[in-house]
């Protein structure tokens, strides 16, 4: 099985303290959102991928080593991440009409 990590927040800053946006609707975050659709797309569609959410706030390149596919950034954090010599592949950074209305046809088709 594939997996798939969506990340909404990352430690910046001289005093190291999470950053991003993650709203709430109806009690589920906005990465929590994401993450259920996904699923709920990919057992529909008998894919062999599931996606999770990032609360360790873990640098890019960690969460490729631990195994993930495909690391989902927030657009509300992108510039706050890390590309550098990192394969394009495994890596989407997410509109934020994505993000934030939950649209996933161009996140599938870039798995």
């Amino acid at each position: 099985m594939k997996k798939i990590i969506i990340i909404s927040k990352a430690i910046v800053g001289a005093r190291p303290a999470p950053f991003g946006y993650n709203g709430i609707f109806l009690k589920k975050s906005l990465r929590e959102k994401l993450q259920d659709k996904l699923n709920k797309y990919f057992k529909d569609n008998n894919i062999d991928y599931m996606a999770e959410t990032d609360e360790s706030y873990k640098d890019i390149k960690e969460l490729i080593a631990e195994g993930y596919d495909k690391v989902l950034i927030s657009p509300y954090i992108k510039d706050k991440i890390d590309l550098k010599n990192i394969d394009n592949n495994k890596y989407y950074v997410l509109t934020y009409e994505e993000f934030n209305d939950c649209i996933i046809d161009n996140i599938i088709n870039s798995i």
